[in-house]
């Protein structure tokens, strides 16, 4: 029997409570927690007071609306970062970023996963970076030359 994978949002800005949460009665809330304070939750990326299970993904605009973040565990947040990961390590290999700063891992022959402790908005962010610029240039403008050597 396949196990029902649940989507869980956290509350960042206050407890979960009534009205804090969306009601749906197509995606109806399978449970909620909250913490005793304020925690760090997602391996400190930020900070949250409970959080809220559904069956189904919930909307961007319900999302945004009770200003709610989306764990990275979800199917939906994990298909996404994992096809983010297979651009971003090429471009990471490409420009040659150091394993310090790298955001993804080589696993494979061009199979590339995320790191443990990256949030989906830093691969996000290094996703449109790799998009937009596809090559990074490792000098700076040339100096100009002083006007002296150059009228030789």
């Amino acid at each position: 029997m396949k196990q029902q994978e649940l989507y869980r949002y956290y509350s960042t800005q206050r407890p979960v409570d009534i009205g804090t949460y969306p009601k749906d009665a197509d995606n109806p809330l399978v449970g909620f927690l909250n913490y005793d304070d304020r925690i760090s939750v997602e391996h400190g990326a930020y900070r949250a007071w409970g959080e809220v299970i559904y069956r189904f993904p919930l909307t961007p605009e319900q999302i945004y609306a009770y200003e709610l973040r989306p764990a990275r565990d979800n199917p939906d947040v994990r298909r996404t970062m994992k096809a983010q990961a297979q651009v971003v390590g090429r471009w990471e290999d490409n420009n040659r970023i150091p394993p310090s700063r790298r955001l993804t891992q080589c696993v494979g022959i061009s199979n590339y996963t995320f790191g443990d402790r990256v949030t989906p908005e830093q691969l996000a962010g290094r996703y449109r970076l790799a998009e937009d610029i596809p090559f990074v240039s490792r000098r700076g403008p040339r100096p100009k030359k002083s006007p002296q050597i150059e009228g030789r």
